[in-house]
């Protein structure tokens, strides 16, 4: 009799813990599964500047984007230019020589799966104007550079700074450079900030920032979990896949860190519309640390657009980044 209540007593707990290690077993595969979509290079076909322009679609300010982007193309003398990567790789760049720089240069850092010439299509020809030698970098695993994943920022963090002393050797340590990035090129900058860095880096242009890679992918999640609780439980998933896949789980690097000691000042721009990067990433952003802080926001603009919907601001924005930072 004992043993049948006993029995009794286990039936339930196996099927429990079945149903638990299924579950669980789900769940690593998934993170597994997401990962590999979501960080490997996706390929676009045919030429690349065509390729970025067909990416504008029909979105705000569509004409614009395109204008922006053929200026690039059609931009004389920029050069290609290739820096290897602390971890071996060939990464990609397109040098914009101005005449009136006097070592004045913005290094540009593109989104995800973007293009640097999409991202920048309409702020690029506006540092141009201000005087700015232009870098447009091509982040890992995007376009002709190298690199089997994405990192959201934790790896290209260390090619951003790579690509500062390539700029400040190519002016023979007299480079005065700001570094501007857009979504995941803006939490690039953001990370790189936290590193030592040399004088020659004077400040920085955020543009619609994610805080840590973690939370954006909980945020992407969302749509298909539909549920916020569930969504950000199973982007750890998706972490434990890049601790494996990157050696960093993905909450590990966040701005709340890497901006806590930094003393550059940083020009901020965000709009409450967006739905790649949610608005209140911008607030944790620029939440952190203690430096001159520049803010510009947007109540309409969607992701990477404040720029053109609130032009004006922008502008004066970044003068006075180009005034507090000592940039002439």
């Amino acid at each position: 009799m004992n043993f049948m209540k006993e029995s009794d007593t286990m039936i339930p707990l196996i099927i429990i813990l079945s149903v638990l290690l299924i579950t669980l077993i789900y769940c690593v595969v998934f993170g597994f599964l997401a990962f590999e979509r979501s960080f490997k290079r996706r390929v676009y076909e045919g030429d690349q500047i065509e390729a970025a322009a067909k990416k504008v679609g029909k979105r705000p300010y569509h004409e614009y984007f395109c204008k922006g982007i053929y200026w690039f193309r059609d931009f004389e003398g920029k050069e290609e230019v290739w820096i290897k990567s602390k971890d071996g790789l060939n990464l990609k760049g397109y040098y914009l020589k101005n005449e009136n720089s006097n070592g004045k240069v913005m290094i540009l850092c593109h989104g995800y799966r973007s293009f640097p010439y999409f991202d920048f299509s309409a702020s690029a020809k506006f540092y141009y104007e201000e005087g700015f030698d232009l870098l447009f970098i091509v982040q890992r695993t995007h376009g002709e550079s190298e690199g089997r994943y994405i990192s959201f920022g934790i790896n290209e963090r260390y090619d951003l700074s790579e690509w500062i002393k390539y700029v400040d050797n190519r002016h023979n340590g007299k480079a005065k450079i700001l570094l501007a990035g857009v979504s995941m090129g803006a939490s690039t900058v953001m990370y790189t900030l936290g590193l030592n860095l040399p004088e020659c880096v004077k400040g920085a242009v955020c543009d619609c920032g994610f805080d840590t890679p973690k939370h954006v992918i909980g945020f992407a999640l969302i749509e298909v979990f539909k549920i916020k609780t569930l969504a950000n439980f199973m982007s750890n998933f998706v972490s434990l896949a890049a601790f494996f896949k990157l050696g960093c789980f993905l909450g590990k690097v966040n701005t709340k860190e890497s901006l806590k000691n930094n003393k550059l000042p940083v020009m901020f721009a965000h709009g409450e519309a967006d739905d790649v990067v949610p608005f209140k990433m911008f607030e944790k952003n620029t939440s952190a640390g203690n430096f001159e802080k520049i803010l510009v926001t947007s109540k309409d603009a969607a992701h990477g657009l404040v720029f053109y919907y609130e032009n004006e601001k922008y502008v004066k924005a970044f003068r006075k980044l180009r005034e507090v930072s000592g940039i002439d």
